[in-house]
């Protein structure tokens, strides 16, 4: 009788035992498993609370945000306009520029003999630091000798401040007969296309 006992007492341990490492082997896998469903929900989860978020704090601060992206753009506006204009399309520069030389030269009171709408060859002209996207193209005017100087330099002043923007890049002036007259050899002219 007592082997009987020692016996079951013996085969429960050992079925115990096995129990026991099953179960502890199902919560881990059921814990592993959880775990990773669970990471999944969670990260949809937060992916739907930043949406909602951000789409509240956007919808909270439109009409102010609206409002002050009118005003900027209204009180910004002449100035956009006056940057699109500081450069020439590289279609039609020549006959704006020729329009604007002639305009200040007849407001100005000096005769423009001729226009040499090629690369001036001269050696001694600097060319400006190259911008990027802008392109520069010269423009040789000669004027009808003597000029007065006032004259000149009102015509110089005109050319400076044109836009779209123009620079006298060569010039060379002698003493003409009258202190009030000098003669200009032909100038030439940088104009900045795109």
């Amino acid at each position: 009788m007592k082997k009987q006992r020692k016996q079951k007492i013996g085969l429960q341990a050992t079925s115990l035992r096995k129990a026991m490492f099953s179960a502890v082997f199902i919560i881990i896998i059921i814990a592993c498993v959880g775990f990773y469903f669970g990471q999944g929900w969670i990260k949809q989860y937060a992916a739907e609370v930043d949406q909602t978020t951000s789409g509240s704090s956007v919808k909270g601060s439109s009409p102010q945000a609206l409002n002050q992206l009118r005003e900027d753009i209204t009180k910004n506006q002449p100035a956009g306009t006056k940057a699109s204009s500081m450069i020439a399309s590289t279609q039609n520069y020549q006959n704006n520029t020729i329009s604007d030389l002639n305009k200040y030269a007849s407001s100005t009171s000096i005769s423009i003999a001729g226009y040499n709408l090629t690369q001036p060859a001269t050696a001694g002209i600097n060319a400006s630091a190259t911008i990027s996207g802008l392109k520069s193209n010269f423009i040789t005017i000669t004027l009808n000798n003597p000029v007065p100087i006032r004259s000149l330099l009102q015509f110089f002043k005109a050319i400076e401040s044109n836009l779209p923007k123009m620079q006298i890049t060569g010039i060379n002036i002698s003493a003409a007969g009258s202190k009030d007259n000098v003669n200009v050899d032909p100038l030439t002219i940088e104009v900045y296309t795109k």
